[in-house]
């Protein structure tokens, strides 16, 4: 039912928050937002999460987006502390994460320059938009009381409609402090627009044909798999098929990685069809953003509610703008309608399984190669993991060398998701987002390497202020290993491989105490540098964050694996 609702700016912001069904506000406050601060306190319902760094901020919010499906809601500072989130709202937009991002507004044609505000010419919402959802969702309210609502309702729909992404509201610090004004909450249709339906009949019987007459048929599920809850669709249609699934980047495993269907990444390996026999000649794009890099087979289609990027680098045999469960269901029912075509076709994919198996045989035998080191290799980290934690664990992970062969992610396991952009600093924060999200009902796992908690650290302090009983296990390699395989990828014949010397990349000298830092700001734990020493730390982890409700650390010195492991080079200059 609609209202009319008074007081200062801030609190019909807060009001229109509250109506809207947003009960978590993550934030590091700031001086340009006093009136939403001060309505916060008027109103006392919603629950303040706050973070030490913007940054940190924002990946709260996107945990608890990614977990929760709710919007993320930031509190951010005017124009210089807005810059601070500006890698993670990166991270935001790549991954797609509905994320309201509010904050105070300076602008002022009277003051030439003011603290962090925009310089006299500038505009702080144009200066947030190439960052947030298709570089253009960033609104300002400067004059207008009845906008506050309004724009608050623009910019939750625009997060969540698709293709979603993170939006930018600033709101004139004026307006927000003003009392006496007046403005409207509460429309019926809240701020969801219904998302399109299946597709049509024809076009399903038009998939469906082209997959039972592709000789190998290659599946790929995306990240809309998972928002829209389509797992177990995806799964009947492979199964059906007995056509093998591959994946490409993505944010969320859309299909259960321990599958005996599941090959891996893509591009497609000789490998495959070495073990096959079989060449891949259709690839069908369920709910994904698209390929990171060229498509190889012959034909190709593509469904899902974004219709953003399909079809941006290669051609597209089929597109369809649809929703993904009922879709996929009554494409499985048009495959069994084609009877023993279909069957005939699948058992003659009978080896597809195999080659899912060696992938997994590969990882058990490198963990048997290792498991007597001394010092913890990274597939024995990755076979303690897979054995410690239950089921219903969520994993937030920012580690590019972890292994994750072994562990059972997806449909029947373990919730995992990343970053997405790659900008580091999102884990620490990812993971408080995501326990708020769930609460005490599942435990949640940050598994991260050191490059990536230098960004991120501040985060304890938030985990211990809010008992966010996160178990953080750090991969401790002392270095920026991946970058050193990227370098390699591109100029494997420059000096610095030759001399195994590689600037930059090496992380010690000295050494932190991830440790003491965590202890520092109110978290326990313990580490790890020897194999014996690694299951009985997890599963005192485990016992802290599940029985005693409370975080925990355990940092693990992990071997380094690959092109210049052995290397501890650095340029030792000191002033």
């Amino acid at each position: 039912m609609r209202k009319t609702i008074t007081g200062t700016g801030g609190m019909l912001l807060i009001q229109t928050l509250k109506d809207a069904g947003v009960e978590y506000l993550f934030t590091n406050p700031g001086s340009a937002e006093t009136g939403i601060f001060a309505a916060l306190l008027e109103d006392g319902d919603q629950k303040l999460v706050v973070g030490k760094h913007e940054g940190l901020v924002a990946a709260m919010a996107d945990g608890y987006h990614r977990i929760s499906g709710k919007v993320g809601v930031v509190i951010a500072h005017v124009m210089g502390g807005s810059y601070q989130l500006a890698g993670q709202l990166f991270n935001a937009q790549v991954a797609g994460s509905s994320l309201l991002v509010i904050a105070g507004d300076w602008a002022s044609e009277l003051q030439d320059y003011r603290g962090l505000a925009p310089f006299p010419g500038l505009t702080q919402a144009e200066s947030m938009r190439p960052i947030t959802k298709d570089a253009r969702c960033a609104y300002t309210v400067h004059t207008n009381p009845k906008a506050i609502s309004q724009a608050t309702i623009r910019a939750l729909r625009e997060a969540t409609t698709p293709p979603t992404g993170p939006v930018y509201l600033s709101i004139s610090a004026e307006l927000l402090n003003r009392d006496g004004l007046e403005a409207q909450i509460g429309e019926d249709a809240h701020y969801v627009i219904e998302r399109p339906g299946p597709a049509r009949p024809q076009t399903v019987e038009a998939i469906a044909r082209r997959l039972a007459e592709a000789r190998c048929p290659v599946l790929m599920f995306g990240d809309d798999v998972w928002r829209e809850g389509a797992q177990a669709e995806a799964v009947a249609l492979a199964e059906t098929l007995e056509a093998p699934v591959f994946n490409t980047r993505q944010i969320f495993v859309n299909f259960p990685s321990r599958h005996p269907l599941f090959c891996g990444m893509y591009p497609v390996s000789k490998d495959f069809e070495k073990v096959t026999g079989l060449k891949p000649d259709l690839i069908f794009l369920v709910g994904c953003q698209g390929v990171h890099g060229s498509v190889a087979e012959p034909t190709i289609m593509q469904i899902g509610p974004n219709p953003l990027l399909m079809g941006r680098h290669y051609p597209l045999d089929v597109a369809v703008q649809c929703e993904l469960r009922e879709t996929l269901r009554l494409v499985t029912e048009a495959l069994k309608r084609s009877g023993d075509r279909v069957a005939g076709a699948a058992r003659q994919r009978a080896k597809v399984r195999a080659f899912a198996r060696l992938l997994i045989e590969r990882e058990e035998n490198l963990v048997r190669e290792h498991e007597h080191d001394p010092g913890v290799h990274p597939s024995v980290l990755e076979a303690q993991l897979a054995d410690v934690l239950p089921k219903n664990t969520v994993v937030v992970q920012e580690s590019s060398t972890a292994r994750t062969t072994l562990l059972p992610f997806g449909l029947g396991g373990m919730t995992w998701t990343r970053s997405g952009g790659g900008s580091l600093g999102f884990g620490v924060g990812a993971a408080i987002g995501a326990k708020i999200a769930v609460g005490r009902e599942r435990p949640v796992v940050c598994h991260l390497g050191d490059g990536a908690l230098g960004y991120s650290a501040a985060g304890f302090w938030t985990m211990a202020r809010y008992n966010t009983a996160i178990l953080t296990v750090v991969s401790n390699n002392e270095s920026y290993q991946v970058v050193r395989h990227n370098w390699h990828k591109d100029m494997p014949d420059a000096k610095m491989f030759r001399e195994d010397k590689y600037p930059g990349l090496w992380l010690s000298a000295p050494a932190v105490d991830y440790v003491g830092l965590a202890r520092s700001q109110g978290v326990e734990g313990e580490s790890v540098t020897s194999t014996k020493e690694l299951e009985p730390a997890l599963r005192r982890g485990m016992e802290k964050i599940t029985r005693e409700n409370r975080p925990y650390l355990i940092d693990v010195s992990v071997a380094r694996e690959g092109v210049g492991a052995e290397s501890t080079w650095y340029q030792d200059w000191q002033l």
